[in-house]
């Protein structure tokens, strides 16, 4: 643990050779109930989820947790029914895969996409032939609602929003928007427009709407993330607010596309729901992808997810107070889709640098050099220009459209999807100036008030002889 501070600004905070709590918000929280459950698992001999010497049931009894999870209200007590069907998968990528397949998602396609996501969001789409589309983002660093009619086509299947690093989407506009759209191609007989939420990073996360893309299906108010649209992805990677190592979610309030979900996840049979005769299903629907979720994974998951309030309300309280202070520097935090009930994760703290008449060179230089010198004190800082392949314009293969084998969804002569779309630096003009202005630092899961205050005076110092000096 590390002492308080009590550095003026511009002074150098010294640690004390101590460091922050890990980064990873389940797996910081990992204890005895984790082993426990896995030893369950290995003492039943049976780590495959339909069968085994004495199989426990624990990937199906995460199912139906989950699903009563996300028909909860944050900190209340999970209701004992849901209308939502969960599917477990054996990742978050292999979630979003099987989720456009089921959605009939495939070649020549578009899903339209932000451009600040993980590489899976569109590894996804290309994988099943498909064309991203990217939609330009507004101040919340989210899919803007505003863009998106601009960027729809006859060919659009699917609109994939993906609140990133926790922080929510005006989620509530979206479908708003999307319900509009899909009346207008209704009068026009063109095919209604699927609503798909990656939120992959923001499980447990709730924002203000109506959930439904055709019609609303129920009031507006606050509701868990990825119970918005036609489905929603979750993952229990590391790094996410709770984890099995690996693992993800598909949730839908459609009982025929969960039917589609449990076949096409497993073998590609759907089951005979009267007289069931096979694990794998019954009646062939499609091709399967074989992403099922192992008996060790939805062990850990359903202890993970009976912590996730508390995970979440330490992430938010701390976060709120760091952000405050980032604030009261001068700084301006990234924008709430709803300031007066958040429901972000408080997993980071974004950002963005004082406006300045640099050219694009010195302002990424700039961000580079504040970067560099919160990670001088363990931040786990990143510039967001620089944030890897979270970012649409650093993945080769998309701004060079690499096609699959034998072509699709690109291929140069071939797919006249080649020239329609462009995906290198420019291309949102909204998001790129976001990125290049914006700066972000991790927020653990078990920070202590003395961790909070030693954050607050390294941000205090490189404020003063980082972001203002070069301001």
């Amino acid at each position: 643990m590390i002492e308080p501070q009590t550095n003026l600004p511009g002074r150098h905070p010294k640690p004390l050779g101590a460091t922050l709590p890990p980064e990873f918000p389940g797996a910081a929280w990992y204890g005895e109930e984790e082993i426990q459950a896995v030893t369950r698992v290995i003492r039943n001999r049976s780590p495959f989820r339909y069968y085994g010497p004495q199989c426990g049931g624990e990937v199906a009894s995460l199912e139906q947790e989950f699903a009563r999870f996300l028909a909860s209200q944050p900190g209340e007590p999970w209701p004992k029914k849901s209308d939502l069907h969960v599917t477990a998968v054996n990742s978050g990528t292999g979630a979003l895969e099987v989720a456009l397949d089921t959605m009939g998602v495939g070649q020549g396609d578009e899903v339209l996409v932000r451009g600040f996501m993980w590489i899976s969001s569109i590894s996804a789409i290309v994988r099943n032939r498909a064309i991203p589309v990217l939609v330009d983002s507004d101040d919340t660093m989210n899919m803007d609602p505003a863009s998106i009619r601009k960027r729809v086509s006859p060919r659009t299947k699917v609109i994939m929003p993906v609140p990133m690093l926790g922080g929510c989407a005006r989620i509530g506009v979206i479908m708003d928007e999307v319900r509009t759209l899909n009346a207008e191609r209704e009068k026009d007989g063109l095919p209604r427009i699927q609503v798909l939420e990656d939120c992959a990073q923001a499980l447990g996360a709730h924002a203000q709407g109506a959930p439904g893309s055709r019609v609303p299906l129920g009031a507006p108010g606050s509701h868990r993330v990825g119970t918005f649209g036609d489905a929603g992805i979750f993952s229990l990677q590391i790094n996410k607010n709770i984890t099995a190592g690996e693992g993800g979610l598909v949730v839908t309030r459609d009982p025929t596309l969960a039917r589609r979900l449990e076949a096409l996840h497993n073998a590609g049979y759907a089951r005979d729901n009267v007289q069931p005769g096979n694990w794998y299903g019954d009646f062939p629907v499609g091709w399967g992808h074989g992403r099922r979720m192992t008996e060790l994974q939805g062990a850990v998951a359903r202890v993970q997810l009976k912590r996730l309030d508390d995970i979440l309300q330490r992430m938010r309280q701390s976060h709120d107070r760091i952000e405050s202070y980032v604030s009261s520097l001068g700084l301006t935090p990234r924008a709430r889709a709803d300031a007066t009930n958040p429901g972000d994760t408080g997993y980071y703290c974004l950002f963005r640098l004082p406006p300045s008449q640099r050219t694009d060179a010195d302002r990424i230089a700039h961000g580079r050099a504040v970067a560099a010198a919160l990670g001088e004190f363990g931040l786990r800082p990143w510039f967001m220009h620089d944030f890897e392949v979270h970012v649409y314009y650093n993945i080769q293969p998309l701004v060079e459209k690499w096609p699959l084998n034998h072509g699709g969804p690109w291929e140069r002569g071939v797919t006249p999807a080649f020239s329609l779309h462009s995906y290198h630096r420019g291309t949102l003009p909204r998001l790129d100036e976001l990125l290049a202005t914006t700066v972000g630092i991790n927020v653990p899961s078990l920070l202590s008030a003395a961790d909070e205050d030693y954050i607050k005076s390294a941000l205090a110092y490189v404020n003063a002889e980082v972001i203002q000096k070069r301001g």
